[in-house]
């Protein structure tokens, strides 16, 4: 074959390769973009005032906040910081990606609600559970499968409760006061990190008004151990 020839059916045919790899890549990242504004759009769902704040069920409100730590651990793997998916997902992209000295100090629902998801997201990962398609799928249904790797293989997380219920009827369908972790036995008494938490939620929730200043300071005096009376006549 004449080299000349020759020459330029390599030439061709580099140039047809970096075409199709060219085309691939830009396919790629033309889904990649639609699959994070598709997350971005249902983690609004997750973060608005009626799902995070108000839901009807305690069922829901546990489906809602599972549904947000999977949605997180996607745009993930898509290469999306955590921090910058929440923010999409509470509408804030251009105005707190600017300078750090321009930003301003952010509304306290929108601070409780961001604290809330990057916890859980960070629980997710600690207790092993890994972002598969087996994994994520099911939470998008709101459903956390038995985790696969890890000291708590084999057994599920649960969503439970920052502030006892029992405090304070209703904080149940509240997001904001669920947490996922490992399964606990009823009546396990709390841990001081773990009362110190609630007391703190507590606060946050009230100053949001989603729960009256007094239903907080109920809360806390709950939560606060009476001290053991000294003996009669010491």
């Amino acid at each position: 074959m004449d080299p000349q020839n020759l020459r330029y059916i390599l030439t061709r045919a580099l140039a047809i390769i970096a075409l199709i790899v060219a085309i691939l890549y830009g396919v790629g990242m033309l889904k990649k973009k639609q699959r994070k504004d598709s997350i971005i759009a249902e983690l609004r769902s997750v973060c608005s005032d009626s799902s995070f704040f108000r839901q009807f069920h305690a069922e829901d409100a546990s489906k809602t906040l599972v549904r947000g730590v999977g949605l997180i651990a996607e745009a993930k793997q898509l290469g999306i910081d955590p921090d910058r998916i929440i923010d999409g997902g509470l509408g804030i992209e251009k105005k707190y990606f600017a300078m750090e000295e321009e930003r301003e100090e952010p509304p306290i629902r929108e601070r409780i609600i961001r604290s809330s998801l990057r916890a859980n997201y960070e629980n997710f990962l600690k207790l092993g559970y890994s972002p598969d398609f087996h994994t994520l799928e099911g939470m998008k249904n709101g459903e956390l499968p038995p985790v696969r790797t890890g000291p708590s293989a084999g057994s599920r997380a649960e969503v439970g409760a920052i502030i006892d219920v029992s405090f304070s009827p209703g904080l149940d369908r509240v997001v904001a006061n669920l947490e996922i972790r490992p399964p606990r036995k009823p009546e396990t008494p709390l841990t001081d990190v773990e009362t110190a938490t609630a007391k703190r939620l507590a606060l946050d929730l009230a100053e949001a008004g989603v729960i009256e200043r007094g239903a907080a300071d109920r809360i806390n005096v709950k939560l606060t151990p009476k001290e053991p009376e000294e003996a009669s006549g010491q």
